[in-house]
C-alpha cells in the first residue's frame, strides 16, 4: 500500500500549477505511431503489466481507499467513479503491495471482473476465467476431500477406485451437483484471501436492471462468505467493489458499503501521465495537450480518445506541431456532448439542445475561467433568462457555482 500512497502524493504535486513547469529534456520526440499505440489502450486490462509503475497517475480517491483498506477488518468498500475515470486501474493499483513489481500481484488478494452465474462456473471450469488456475486448486482439493470421505466409508477401497471416482466427478461438470461443488470451491477460494477486489462493468442508462442483478449476486456472495467466517484463513476478507457513479443509487446493498469516490483527474495530472510515458510534450504544444485534458473533464479514457482523434486530424496536414486550433477541429462540441451523454441526460432528459449548450458553457468556463453571467450569455448567444435557467440546473447538480458580484453573478466551475 505504501507505493500507492507515494504515487498519490506525486499526483497531488502534479495538480500544483507550478509542478512540471520546468520541462524535462526529451530523450527523443515521441512519434505518432507510439502515441497511437499508447492511446489505443482505453482499458487497463489491455495494457502492459508494468504500466502502473511507469506512468499511472492515480485519482485522489485511491489514497483514501488505500488507507481504509489498511485499517479495515472485513467489511465492504465501494469505489465509485464516473464511466472511464479509471475504476479498473484503481483496483489494479490497490492490488499491489509495497516493494512488489507490478507483474506480481499480492498473493492474498483476488482481483477480477464480475461475471454472473451460471456462466461464471462454466468459465472457471473451462479455464477461460482470469481466476481459473487458482479456482481449480480449490476445486480439485474439494473433490479430493469428497472422494476421501467416500473411501473411508467403504473398506478395502483401492487407489485405482479412488482415482476413477475423482475422474468421474470431474466428467460430471454439466450436472447441478457439480455446479454446487463449483460454488463451494469458489467461496472457499475467497476465504483463503485477505482482500477481494471486484470490478463491475460500465452500464448504459438502459442497464439499471442488469446492474441491480449483478449487485444482488455480489451481495449473496459476500453474505455467504460472512456466514463462513469461522473457516477464513486470515479473518473475514475485505471486499472492494468498483461501481459506476451514474448508477450508484436505489439498491439496498449500497447502504452496507463504506463509500470512496474517485474524483476526476485535474488537467495537470493527465498531462503528467503523458509526460511520464513519453518524457516530452511533442508533437503537441503544451496548450494543445492541456486543452485536450480540459475537454476530457477528468475522464482519462476520454483523454486517450481525444489524443487519437487529434493525431488523425493532424496527419491530414502534418505541418508544424499540434496546436489548439487542430485540437478544436478534431474534437467537436458535438463529440463532447456525445461523451457526456450519460451525465447530462439526468439533467436534461428530453432536451438535446440544452445538453449542447451546457457543454459549450462548461468548456468556455474551463478555458477562460470564472465569468460574469451576463457576459456568458452574450458570448454564447443566449437570452438572459435562458442562461439563468441553464446555470440553475448546472448549479443544482454541482457543475458550477455562482456568487453575487455587484449587480451581476460570477460563475465558476466546481472543482472536485
Amino acid at each position: 500500500m505504501q507505493s500507492i500512497l507515494r504515487d498519490v502524493a506525486t499526483s497531488k504535486l502534479a495538480s500544483d500549477p507550478n509542478f512540471g513547469s520546468k520541462k524535462p529534456e526529451p530523450d527523443s520526440s515521441a512519434v505518432a505511431s507510439e502515441i497511437y499505440s499508447w492511446a489505443s489502450h482505453l482499458a487497463s486490462e489491455s495494457r502492459s503489466p508494468d504500466w502502473i509503475d511507469r506512468w499511472y497517475v492515480p485519482p485522489i480517491g485511491v489514497l483514501d481507499a488505500a488507507r481504509k483498506l489498511e485499517t479495515m477488518d472485513g467489511g465492504i468498500l465501494a469505489l465509485i467513479g464516473q464511466q472511464g475515470v479509471g475504476k479498473s486501474s484503481a483496483l489494479l493499483a490497490l492490488s499491489r503491495t509495497a516493494g512488489v513489481p507490478a507483474a506480481w500481484p499480492d498473493p492474498h488478494t483476488i482481483f477480477f471482473k464480475w461475471k454472473r452465474e451460471p456462466s461464471l462456473y462454466a468459465s472457471l471450469l473451462r479455464g477461460t476465467h482470469a481466476l481459473s488456475t487458482l479456482f481449480r486448486v480449490h476445486y480439485m482439493s474439494l473433490l479430493s476431500r469428497i472422494v476421501e470421505a467416500r473411501s473411508l466409508a467403504v473398506k478395502g477401497r483401492s487407489e485405482w477406485e479412488e482415482r476413477n471416482e475423482l475422474c468421474s466427478l470431474l466428467e460430471q461438470r454439466v450436472n447441478a451437483e457439480t455446479m454446487l461443488r463449483a460454488r463451494d470451491a469458489w467461496h472457499e477460494m475467497f476465504l483463503a484471501r485477505r482482500t477481494i477486489l471486484i470490478d463491475t462493468q460500465d452500464y448504459s442508462k438502459t442497464d439499471k436492471r442488469m446492474m441491480a442483478r449483478d449487485l444482488s449476486d455480489i451481495y449473496w456472495l459476500w453474505d455467504s462468505v460472512c456466514h463462513k467466517r469461522a473457516f477464513a484463513s486470515h479473518g473475514l476478507p475485505k471486499f472492494v467493489i468498483a461501481v459506476q457513479k451514474e448508477m450508484f443509487r436505489d439498491h439496498f446493498f449500497f447502504d452496507k458499503m463504506e463509500k470512496v469516490e474517485l474524483e476526476p483527474l485535474e488537467p495537470q495530472q493527465m498531462v503528467e501521465a503523458y509526460r511520464r510515458r513519453f518524457k516530452a510534450i511533442e508533437p503537441f504544444t503544451e496548450d494543445a495537450l492541456f486543452t485536450l485534458a480540459r475537454m476530457s473533464r477528468g475522464i482519462f479514457r476520454r483523454f486517450l480518445r481525444y489524443i487519437t482523434l487529434t493525431l488523425r486530424q493532424w496527419e491530414t496536414k502534418k505541418s508544424g506541431p499540434i496546436d489548439t486550433a487542430i485540437v478544436k477541429q478534431a474534437v467537436t462540441v458535438e463529440r463532447l456532448v456525445e461523451d457526456m451523454e450519460l451525465e447530462l441526460v439526468e439533467l436534461f432528459p428530453k432536451q438535446s439542445d440544452l445538453r449542447l449548450q451546457a457543454v459549450r458553457l462548461l468548456m468556455h468556463l474551463e478555458e477562460s475561467g470564472p465569468n460574469k453571467q451576463t457576459e456568458l450569455a452574450e458570448e454564447l448567444g443566449l437570452e438572459g433568462y435562458a442562461m439563468s435557467r441553464l446555470l440553475a440546473k448546472l448549479e443544482l447538480h454541482r457543475y458550477v457555482v455562482r456568487r453575487r458580484e455587484g449587480t451581476d453573478k460570477l460563475v465558476s466551475l466546481v472543482r472536485t
